[in-house]
């Protein structure tokens, strides 16, 4: 199979429409209308306009132009217009549809009090526009404003598209766990949580694992109300092995000091501040310094072979310097087969790195490789802020709206301000 073709996802007609049959939608002309009401000159104006030009002139697309125009008409509150320049421009330039500008128009028609099965058609042509693109954004955002307006039929083919292409980000697994509790779907929730789980999370693991688990129970709470006992006990068997992991690493250090992990996978790559994660799946997913004397390294779905651990100091107070430092080694924590070692770690006073320490992973029960990324800082939550409202920030879209006060975030996780 070829890796570049579309996924088949089967909530999609096998044939869709033209987009540029959204322009018959209810209460929306065919053609340039001759009705002399605001509206009617409205979509008239529009329509003249695109069919004759497409702002090619002035900026270097054509949907730069009309994503400008939104931009200015949402700040007025002109919703009439908004619609109306939509449906002028999809009228006319059907082959330069993107996703952003049916999720627009499902938005403008709601703000306008339209029908919802024309809000729910619209977000439908974008949804089939963003499988197309294979672009993991469109994807969650239009998975996001479905997920926000109940229509949950097409979501979960959206985000399991999205989870495929970017197995390393955590928004359409996080929105996967949540469709799941909506529909009270336990299958959709074991696998998403197992995905979630199989990759450490540089700067809010523990946020991420601590409500991947509220929510399993949760679920499984419900199902239980509902009469399906043994759906929740299914469930609830599934999240020791998805908790699981395969090593587990652990410095500590009394004294003021900045200590870095350092960890050298078996097949060639190096876990560390600069490249928190690794595509053998390790991932240092908290650095510590000063009153944070803790860093952890983990990898929940390991390669086998030789792990090696290094300590560098990056700096040491001189008035209450770190001497030693603890390194606690897990490997299958959480299994029957879980084992511990503790290591004391002498820090040198003359600033060299102390001696590395060798651990053996077998059974490790990572099969495939994960997608390169480009670097990125580990990230820590500000104290001040909760994980929950963290990555909102983090995830919200970028999508134009209709509604000023529109939220888009449908996930729940944490993330937070870079350290250093």
């Amino acid at each position: 199979m070829d890796r570049n073709a579309p996924p088949t996802v089967r909530s999609l007609p096998s044939r869709p429409e033209s987009p540029k049959e959204m322009t018959r939608i209810e209460g929306t002309p065919k053609t340039a209308p001759q009705a002399k009401n605001e509206a009617g000159d409205t979509e008239r104006y529009w329509l003249d306009f695109y069919r004759t030009r497409d702002d090619r002139t002035k900026y270097q697309t054509a949907s730069e132009g009309l994503r400008e125009k939104i931009g200015r008409l949402n700040a007025h509150r002109k919703f009439r217009d908004v619609r109306a320049i939509l449906i002028g421009y999809l009228t006319y330039h059907p082959k330069e549809a993107e996703p952003w500008m049916y999720e627009a128009l499902a938005l403008s028609i709601k703000m306008n009090k339209g029908s919802d099965d024309d809000v729910k058609k619209a977000l439908g042509y974008a949804a089939d526009l963003a499988v197309r693109s294979r672009n993991p954004n469109h994807l969650v955002s239009v998975a996001d404003q479905l997920m926000l307006l109940g229509y949950f039929d097409r979501v979960g083919a959206l985000l399991d598209q999205a989870a495929d292409l970017v197995p390393h980000r955590a928004e359409p697994l996080i929105m996967s766990i949540n469709l799941a509790l909506k529909t009270k779907d336990p299958k959709r929730m074991g696998d998403s949580v197992a995905k979630l789980l199989s990759l450490g999370w540089p700067g809010y693991d523990e946020a991420i694992r601590r409500d991947a688990r509220k929510q399993v129970e949760t679920l499984a709470k419900t199902l239980r109300e509902d009469g399906r006992g043994d759906d929740a006990d299914a469930l609830l068997a599934r999240l020791p092995d998805a908790e699981a992991r395969d090593l587990f690493i652990r410095l500590s250090w009394l004294g003021e000091a900045d200590l870095d992990l350092l960890i050298d996978e078996p097949l060639g790559a190096t876990a560390k501040l600069g490249t928190p994660r690794t595509v053998f799946g390790g991932s240092l997913v908290k650095n510590g310094y000063g009153k944070h004397p803790e860093e952890v390294y983990v990898c929940p779905l390991g390669f086998d072979g030789e792990y090696t651990i290094r300590v560098d100091t990056v700096a040491n107070d001189i008035k209450n310097p770190a001497l030693k430092a603890t390194l606690e080694v897990i490997t299958h924590e959480g299994t029957p087969e879980e084992h511990k070692e503790t290591h004391t770690i002498v820090i040198p006073s003359n600033g060299k790195a102390p001696e590395p320490v060798k651990v053996t992973l077998s059974g490790g029960r990572r099969k495939r490789v994960l997608p390169f990324l480009a670097p990125t800082i580990v990230n820590t939550p500000a104290p001040s802020e909760s994980p929950e409202r963290a990555k909102a920030k983090e995830t919200s879209s970028t999508t134009p709206r209709t509604d000023p006060k529109a939220g888009t975030a449908s996930g729940k996780g944490a993330a937070g301000a870079t350290k250093r």
